[in-house]
């Protein structure tokens, strides 16, 4: 610590250089699940395992320091964060260890009591960055001038709500990483770009955790195949007790005061105010989610209801809600059944229905795009579909495939497109279309399904905007698209 202060403010160097990073991107798909191994996947998952094709370059400006901070990549990549700006900030580990770091001091290592001590000009605008709350008296002098909370979690952020309560004070936080951010932390961490199969590893977490997956980076090894999947399954496991305890305590009646008390950053994130004086809570993850309706299922089908339910009503969890529905309907649509969908707009009770059968799966049949699709389901060496393909549940993987969340072939001439949505309204859009057809030019009729929750129904009695047959196939006859909806209910 005392080398990296004296690199920041001892000596006039240029601390904040660009640097630019290559970021694989694997050509492949994984399947939306909740848990993914390596070993059952394989490494021909990765079709280039030295990343040849499918790099992107981009420049990141990089804290250029060559001492280490007692911490962890999180919090580590928080202080370069704060310090970029060259502003006053102490990190506090606990308050017997806190690092004090601007143009007066002498960049020491020191305590909370000095910090409380410190003259009243000093202490203005000075910013506290730590991971712990702040549970002494004296943080609540109302004198202080400094701010930051970093909370790694929600009941951390409450167990700070002392602090900040009368005060013009915020607490921020870092925000969500991309796959590239993933990259450039290890690379940071390391000193050296992921080796592919490191690679391979970091991606499994990213699209099985998404948002979450920047915490990982301390907690699951990368080493070797064995120590990730150990690692990797006890993260896992974690995730899966929190699930367990906030259903136990049938969190899901007062959803933001239980993820407030019973969770961590595991299955929750903060999301700021604007003012940046507050934040609200969020469950995490459409994994995350799809995994408390597979606990509430086993359970029973009334408590599946009910989370829903009662997380639907929460305006800011609707989207929590909407994971939990589309996992629903992707139960529904893999069992062998025959489903009825109304045509839209609904005019009268003679409005014409829909009718097909899915075929039953015990897991899905997945495709990576228009293009892997279509090598899936077409007769070898020819431009026909398979006839096996006709009443199959068919899925994207992780990655969204625009305005598609599944399909099915109702004949070899029929594609019927699976929108799922708690919405109250619905634009699908030409381009995933339009790819389709290009790829499946035997098609003749695209019938796009909104499949909604009982409480949408009015609002899906009106037809919906969607492509016309001439924007996705212009110089093609004989196309027609039409629109329903089938309405879940309980």
């Amino acid at each position: 610590m005392q080398g990296l202060g004296d690199e920041l403010w001892g000596k006039q160097l240029r601390v904040i250089k660009n640097r630019t990073f290559s970021t694989p991107y694997p050509g492949h798909g994984f399947r939306p699940e909740y848990k993914v191994n390596l070993k059952e996947i394989g490494y021909g998952a990765f079709p280039d395992p030295e990343f040849k094709k499918g790099k992107a370059e981009k420049v990141f400006k990089v804290l250029q320091v060559r001492s280490e901070l007692p911490c962890g990549t999180r919090r580590r990549l928080l202080v370069h964060q704060k310090l970029l700006a060259g502003q006053p900030t102490a990190f506090r580990t606990d308050d017997d260890e806190c690092y004090l770091f601007d143009s007066s001091s002498n960049r020491i290592k020191t305590n909370a009591n000095y910090l409380f001590d410190l003259p009243k000009d000093q202490k203005k605008g000075l910013w506290i960055l730590t991971d712990k709350a702040l549970g002494v008296a004296r943080w609540n002098k109302k004198n202080h001038s400094w701010f930051v909370v970093l909370a790694a979690s929600p009941l951390k952020v409450k167990a700070s709500n002392q602090w900040k309560k009368n005060r013009n004070v915020a607490s921020r936080y870092m925000g969500n990483w991309g796959w590239d951010e993933i990259i450039v932390a290890f690379t940071l961490e390391e000193f050296k770009p992921p080796m592919p199969a490191q690679t391979a590893m970091l991606f499994t977490v990213f699209t099985s955790l998404d948002l979450i997956a920047r915490t990982c980076l301390d907690s699951i090894s990368l080493t070797d195949n064995s120590a990730y999947n150990r690692t990797f399954n006890a993260y896992l496991d974690e995730i899966g007790g929190e699930i367990d305890t906030f259903m136990a305590q049938e969190g899901f009646q007062t959803v933001e005061n239980s993820v407030h008390q019973r969770t961590s950053h595991r299955i929750a994130i903060m999301v700021q105010s604007r003012n940046r004086l507050s934040c609200k809570i969020r469950i995490v993850t459409r994994s995350i989610a799809h995994k408390a309706y597979e606990k509430a299922q086993m359970r029973s089908q009334l408590m599946c209801f009910e989370l829903y339910d009662r997380l639907a009503r929460q305006r800011s969890l609707r989207t929590v809600a909407s994971w939990m529905f589309e996992a629903f309907a992707h139960d529904w649509f893999r069992n062998a059944r025959t489903f009825e969908a109304v045509r839209l707009p609904i005019e009268d009770h003679n409005t014409p229905l829909l009718e097909f059968t899915t075929s039953r799966s015990e897991s899905s049949n997945h495709f990576m795009d228009a293009k892997n699709l279509a090598t899936q389901i077409r007769v070898e060496g020819g431009q026909d579909i398979e006839h096996e393909v006709i009443g199959k549940y068919c899925l994207p993987y992780n990655a969204n495939f625009e305005s598609v969340n599944g399909l099915v072939f109702s004949a070899l001439d029929t594609l019927i497109l699976l929108q799922i949505t708690i919405s109250k309204s619905h634009d699908i859009k030409a381009g995933g279309v339009k790819k389709l057809c290009e790829l499946l030019p035997t098609i003749k009729n695209i019938h796009i399904v909104f499949i909604i929750p009982e409480d949408c129904e009015n609002e899906y009695s009106r037809a919906q905007s969607i492509p016309k047959a001439r924007d996705v196939k212009p110089k093609a006859k004989g196309l027609r698209i039409n629109q329903f909806r089938i309405a879940g209910r309980q």
